[in-house]
């Protein structure tokens, strides 16, 4: 039987969960930003100048789509991307089409008292102290292809292929290689109450435990920072469909290291879906964005490295905080205590008779877990 009380390596995703659940777009976050979302998509379908007249989608894409958000260190803010795809083609130049967004979404901000900023290709909408909504023109690049987009680049002065929707369905794919993670098997084998996974599968959790270490890796100096983008995508393509969300870092990290040293040299990493959107171009023309990548991806596979051979549970807990912060480690640590308490205040805490394995109360050959005073007895209610 899978124990999650018991057994280390289940404990240990238990945590990885845990820390990945804090720094996560939590539900009140998450209903004013879809909130914002439809009141600019409706601001956007009623605009008679141009909008109006042509038939087009209004989608979220990137990390609130795929379930991989991480607030910023030291702030409270969070990103939604947002698609605008016009799905008729027409003659208009880029130019145009992003001057009728940023003159659109310039009248929303105005009413409702917000900024903006005009981007390389988009326009961030800017919710201070709770979100930024980078809001992306675009017009559907094939007639056979729903998904495929091109968008503005004010730099280049032209379209550039793009495809969001579809990368958002191809990382979603890949998370769902795997059907039910090791802690949902632990929770099910002992019948306990089901816990909030916000249905993240293993492949999500460890794309946000890596831009978390990422964000502190890169905190004193964010010159050459690697992208979002970039290492989600890493991350989706070296996933193999572990069930541990540790295994799941650890085979990304071990993938990275393989492939760099023994195999095909420097990385390149293409949207998978569009394979002439070259998410890592800056590698090329700028390689000290590539020699930081590396620098990061060693230290966090050396660190994993530590952790996989098991040096004990305070030696574990001087990695973790490291590698995540102190403060998420105790946030985590705290959360699963409470929640063990929790269940043994409700009676849905019991110990296997003949092992003494923590379980649930419905587990036959198993005895209710009492409660312990202040003084160290038990008693029950």
């Amino acid at each position: 039987m899978i124990s999650l009380l018991e057994e280390k390596n289940v404990q240990l995703d238990n945590l990885l969960d845990k820390i990945a659940e804090a720094i996560q777009l939590d539900d009140t976050r998450y209903e004013r930003m879809k909130s914002g979302y439809e009141s600019v998509k409706d601001w956007i379908e009623s605009d008679e100048v141009f909008f109006k007249r042509y038939h087009y989608d209004v989608y979220p894409h990137g990390s609130v789509r795929i379930l991989t958000t991480v607030k910023p260190i030291g702030k409270d803010e969070f990103d939604l991307d947002i698609a605008i795809h016009l799905k008729s083609t027409t003659s208009h130049t880029p130019q145009r089409i992003y001057a009728e967004l940023k003159r659109c979404i310039e009248a929303y901000a105005k009413k409702h008292g917000l900024r903006i900023e005009a981007k390389n290709r988009c326009i961030r909408l800017d919710y201070t102290g709770d979100c930024h909504m980078d809001i992306l023109p675009g017009i559907q690049e094939y007639s056979f292809d729903d998904n495929m987009l091109k968008v503005p680049d004010r730099e280049l002065n032209d379209w550039v292929s793009s495809n969001p929707r579809g990368y958002a369905n191809w990382f979603l794919a890949q998370a769902n290689l795997v059907k039910q993670s090791l802690l949902e098997k632990a929770m099910r084998a002992e019948n306990l109450p089901a816990d909030n996974f916000k249905n993240k599968k293993p492949l999500q959790r460890a794309v946000q435990l890596v831009k978390r270490y990422r964000d502190l890796y890169f905190q004193e100096d964010d010159t050459y920072k690697t992208s979002s983008i970039i290492l989600t995508t890493i991350a989706g393509q070296f996933y193999r469909g572990q069930e541990s969300i540790f295994d799941t870092v650890d085979g990304i990290i071990s993938s990275i290291e393989d492939h760099d040293t023994y195999l095909y040299g420097r990385l390149k990493v293409v949207n998978p879906v569009n394979p002439v959107e070259n998410f890592t171009d800056k590698w090329d023309d700028e390689p000290e964005y590539y020699e930081a990548f590396k620098a990061f991806s060693q230290h966090l596979h050396n660190q994993w490295q530590m952790l996989k051979n098991g040096y004990g549970v305070i030696q574990e807990g001087k990695i973790l905080k490291g590698l995540f912060g102190e403060g998420l480690f105790s946030e985590a640590q705290k959360v699963i205590t409470d929640r063990v308490e929790n269940l043994r205040r409700n009676k849905n805490l019991a110990a296997s008779i003949g092992s003494g394995i923590l379980t649930g109360v419905n587990i036959p050959s198993s005895r209710s877990i009492k409660h312990n005073t202040f003084y160290g007895g038990e008693y029950e209610e």
